[in-house]
């Protein structure tokens, strides 16, 4: 898990811009935004393009979880996107590619600094999630990445399934 962790690092320190959104773009990942109906996103790679898919009825933070989770597949799971990573057969509450993206995901989007700074004050997930403006899930993976790097915070069991709801 920790290679994940430094994963998401080196790639915030070589292609981060300003959102995930373009440093996607920055990878040469193609990011479209889509009627998906009631799926969040799919990553898909396909002659030689890659895509990442986000529901355009996402409010703004939703498709930010969104395409950090999709690139973690893009950078962790490539080979298993025949078509596209589906739906039916990674989201299992525990599957481990969902629980790598999910965890990339975390670590991409919410800084050290940032959390740590909450985390003096506050130790309820749901305070911290509403504080951050991310689903308590991937606080609560940002809470065990930071466990991967020596910290000991407290945290709760998640479901890997939680962009499936």
């Amino acid at each position: 898990m920790r290679r994940i962790v430094e994963l998401a690092n080196e790639i915030a320190d070589k292609y981060g811009g300003a959102s995930v959104f373009e440093t996607a773009e920055n990878m040469g990942i193609n990011v479209w935004f889509r009627n998906l109906g009631s799926l969040k996103g799919f990553y898909l790679c396909e002659n030689g393009g890659r895509y990442i898919v986000i529901n355009e009825g996402l409010d703004d933070r939703m498709k930010a979880v969104v395409c950090a989770h999709e690139l973690g597949h893009d950078l962790l799971h490539r080979e298993l996107s025949d078509g596209k990573i589906r739906e039916k057969t990674l989201f299992l509450e525990n599957s481990k590619t969902e629980r790598e993206a999910n965890l990339f995901a975390a670590s991409l989007l919410i800084s050290d600094s940032e959390i740590l700074s909450e985390l003096e004050n506050e130790s309820s997930l749901e305070v911290l999630a509403a504080k951050l403006g991310f689903p308590r899930e991937i606080v609560a993976y940002k809470i065990e990445a930071l466990n991967c790097k020596g910290g000991t915070f407290n945290n709760e069991e998640i479901k890997n399934d939680f962009l499936k709801e």
